[in-house]
């Protein structure tokens, strides 16, 4: 210790000595006659703040240059203890678990009108084609994926008596289409649910969310309810029809809402409940194809790497084990909860293309189904042509999936049926839930269309699920 002391001691006093020659040998030669303040500050503060910052520094240096203290781990708090936080934690456990039947999918695309022929197009790689009735700002037709043939000129007759909806379906094109596509889907399903809901002993509830596109601005929910009752349920009562409609904005907040709709037939099932999710877009219309291209997102010669506009219906019709009986559970395919996430930014923001969120995503679903790499034969996502978009899912899959075929077994919906934002997870779960029956294996969903958020979740048909459990997880 003293010898470390006289160090200190001694280097200081030779420092201060050495300054104070050096000042006054300056004011010597300048003949200078310094103040009392000159005194005081070039011969007290200047040699103090000097051999001060001499210390400090050196204390700094030696502080980066220790080791860092090892962390004490930190006992669990009380909390953990108390049995309603345990309880909290096996549901919320219980809960990610949870699951529905898809009884039946109806879809209509510029590529089909059914889930068939949306893969037949796409492993035919139809396209969309340049459409003459539109064109961008340097006058050439514009790509669009539009439903053939289709007659929208009566559907504003259903709404005469509604004079806000009618105006709206007079002013725009889109509107008029996406209500119009919506119908064919649900002239579908109101057959297969007369099955259900015409039931003496055992009616059951029917739940209908309707998604609509949130810019559509004007329409009212309570004449869109009228129609769809009108047109489809008069006969049922208020206490077995329930209808609500639910503006989105994009394909992963359309996927939350069915997520949220397995969480409610999971925590209550004492009632037969079933549920029909109905979702449809249209881009078909001249003022939003002027936007999009005065927003740079039109696809055109210039600017591959931007979306097609397209159009298109679909209909989800869901049931819980209560509302079935063995025959339907038979040809119906089992959805896991939907895993949710976002990338740090977008893919058009440059910079490598990474997969991390899908691939995690993906990793914690398959953790909590229990259901191994191996068991998925086929994945099917809303993306569209944008190699960005491609990239991301393949770099997503990564070495797990090897045993995949980037071609014959990953399907591309958007590349044949265009942009159908908000619905177009919809759209490719209902061909993801085809998919799952014909080859009676696991299937994939995986939804990027948005700029950051994606979704994934998993479709299963239900012998693919009881056989290809993860035994340690069992």
């Amino acid at each position: 210790m003293w010898p470390s002391l006289f160090k200190i001691v001694g280097g200081s006093l030779v420092a201060v000595a050495l300054l104070w020659a050096l000042v006054l040998g300056w004011w010597q030669s300048n003949d200078y006659e310094p103040s009392r303040l000159d005194l005081a500050l070039y011969l007290g503060a200047l040699p103090l703040a000097i051999v001060g910052g001499y210390f400090l520094l050196k204390g700094f240096i030696e502080h980066l240059k220790a080791p860092p203290a090892a962390e004490v781990p930190k006992d669990k708090p009380l909390a953990d203890l108390d049995p309603l936080a345990i309880a909290a934690a096996k549901t919320s456990a219980a809960e990610r678990l949870f699951s529905i039947d898809l009884l039946n999918a109806f879809v209509v695309t510029a590529a089909g009108s059914d889930s068939e022929s949306i893969f037949a197009a796409i492993k035919d790689g139809v396209r969309p084609l340049p459409n003459p009735s539109f064109t961008d700002s340097d006058g050439f037709p514009v790509f669009l994926a539009e439903v053939k043939n289709l007659d929208h000129s009566m559907i504003a007759e259903e709404f005469e008596g509604e004079k806000r909806v009618a105006e709206l379906l007079e002013a725009r094109n889109d509107v008029r289409r996406a209500i119009t596509l919506l119908a064919s889907v649900v002239d579908q399903a109101s057959e297969v649910l007369s099955g259900y809901l015409n039931q003496p002993q055992k009616q059951p509830l029917l739940n209908v969310l309707w998604l609509i596109p949130s810019n559509w601005n004007g329409l009212e929910a309570a004449a869109l309810k009228t129609w769809l009752k009108t047109r489809y349920w008069s006969d049922l009562s208020e206490s077995c029809l329930s209808i609500k409609i639910a503006p989105v904005s994009h394909e992963t907040m359309a996927l939350k809402h069915l997520d949220e709709i397995i969480l409610d037939a999971n925590r209550d099932s004492a009632r037969s409940v079933m549920t029909l999710i109905l979702g449809m877009m249209s881009s078909i219309d001249g003022n939003i194809v002027e936007m999009l291209d005065a927003n740079g997102g039109l696809f055109s010669a210039k600017r591959q790497d931007q979306s097609v506009p397209g159009e298109g219906a679909v209909a989800l019709l869901l049931g819980h084990e209560a509302a079935l009986g063995i025959d339907e559970r038979g040809q119906a395919t089992i959805l896991s909860r939907v895993a949710l996430g976002g990338r740090d930014k977008p893919l058009s923001s440059g910079g490598r293309i990474r997969g991390k969120t899908v691939e995690q995503l993906i990793s914690g679903l398959l953790d909590v189904t229990a259901v191994e790499h191996s068991a998925i034969t086929a994945v099917v996502a809303d993306t569209d042509h944008r190699a960005d978009h491609l990239t991301e899912i393949l770099d997503g899959l990564g070495t797990a999936f090897a045993h995949l075929d980037p071609i014959e077994d990953c399907s591309a919906i958007g590349t044949s049926c265009g942009a159908l934002p908000p619905i177009s997870g919809l759209v490719a779960l209902a061909c993801a839930h085809a998919k799952a029956l014909a080859d009676d294996a696991h299937v994939l969903l995986i939804s990027n269309q948005h700029p950051t958020e994606r979704a994934v979740l998993l479709v299963s048909p239900p012998l693919a699920q009881a056989s290809t459990l993860n035994p340690a997880n069992t």
